[in-house]
């Protein structure tokens, strides 16, 4: 082997060693046959951009496709076409209805109880060991999420009521919002379009009380909202994800929170202390769901989306449970460190390209649309 050679293999080695360092690259034992993929909510069939005309239909082909052997249950409402759209078990669920909560929407609706009553038929009917629920209007990209849920063992054992962290995604995960005169906290806000977990773990998410309603959606109609909540309109006690995410950690220790701004009792530090120990927040880049309905793309804390919790948010809340792993610790600070500027950059530059016309957004809608008519001649 001459020097160049040489050269080029050690190069390359190093190449390996540096990804796998800053990456985390693990590859998942988790096997399609062991999963059960909830697919919940209603039959949507525009998309944004002209994608298809069958949101769930695609939805649920692409998910044959990438996880052949999983077990795709159907969880919708009686009424709903059904017809064409791959499944292995079918859920009709009663549908509870929505309430008006938003007096400058009067057509927007809490469907909290909606949400609840989907989900939880389709985890309940799960045969399998393992659950990916997911919105009707989402577009799986790959499955390489999986490698992440085994990634970090270390826990807070005061704070952990899970078998295994349940992945969620970051897009709707929020501290809260900033204002350019405060900081209106909301705890305990965790996204509810997509989980990924044991059964078990999705089963208690889920097993959760139905809200009572009008009261739970009007509850500022005759109540003074605090000064610090940006959202007046809004008038429900709390939205849907945070009261499902509080009533699952409600069951196992105590929490007082009265409404979605509370910040009584401890809580913007209880709930970063529970986000950490029971969720596993990933970003797009690693949980790759694209919403059908709205075509956006976030991968950082840019301009407008400051409160969202990524994954170098999460991450830099999991190295303060690692007191005995010096270098495992430096390499997930150095990681949430590059991740932080490599999408913070990205994202700069992908709002600029779709500022004007959309680019970015057409640019994936046209590879949709290509894999929207693959998959429909395979019918």
């Amino acid at each position: 082997m001459d020097a160049k050679n040489v050269l080029f293999w050690y190069t390359t080695r190093f190449g390996e060693l540096f990804k796998l360092f800053i990456t985390g690259e693990y590859v998942s034992m988790i096997e399609d046959k062991d999963i059960s993929i909830v697919v919940q909510g209603p039959i949507i069939y525009q998309s944004t951009l002209g994608i298809t005309e069958n949101v769930t239909q695609l939805v649920c082909l692409r998910l044959r496709k990438v996880f052949p052997q999983g077990e795709i249950i159907l969880s919708t409402w009686e009424g709903e076409n059904t017809e064409n759209i791959e499944h292995d078990q079918l859920i009709l669920n009663q549908d509870p209805g929505g309430t008006w909560f938003n007096y400058e929407d009067y057509q927007t609706l809490n469907n909290c109880n909606r949400m609840i009553i989907s989900t939880f038929a389709g985890i309940k009917a799960a045969s399998r060991k393992y659950i990916l629920k997911i919105r009707s209007d989402l577009f799986i990209v790959s499955k390489k999420f999986l490698d992440y849920f085994e990634r970090f063992p270390q826990y807070n054992m005061e704070y952990k009521f899970v078998k295994n962290r349940i992945i969620c995604f970051s897009l709707n995960t929020l501290h809260g919002h900033k204002t350019s005169l405060f900081i209106m906290h909301r705890p305990f806000h965790i996204s509810d379009w997509a989980y990924f977990g044991y059964k078990s773990d999705l089963f208690n998410l889920y097993d959760i009380p139905l809200i009572k309603e009008p009261g739970f959606s009007q509850w500022f109609l005759n109540r003074c909202k605090p000064f610090y909540d940006i959202e007046p309109w809004r008038l429900w006690k709390m939205p849907p994800e945070q009261y499902i995410t509080y009533s699952f950690l409600n069951k196992f220790t105590p929490i007082k929170l009265d409404h979605t701004v509370d910040t009584s009792n401890n809580n913007v530090e209880l709930s970063s202390q529970l986000l950490t120990n029971n969720f596993l927040i990933l970003d797009q880049t690693q949980f790759s769901l694209i919403s059908l309905k709205y075509l956006y793309f976030v991968f950082s804390s840019a301009k407008g989306y400051e409160w969202y919790i990524f994954h170098s948010d999460w991450l830099k809340n999991y190295c303060q449970l690692m007191s005995h792993s010096r270098l495992l610790k430096t390499k997930y600070i150095i990681q949430y460190q590059i991740r932080e500027i490599v999408y913070k950059t990205l994202n700069r530059v992908l709002r600029k390209l779709n500022r004007k016309n959309q680019k970015i957004c057409r640019l994936f809608a046209f590879f949709l649309r290509r894999e929207n008519n693959k998959l429909r001649d395979n019918l």
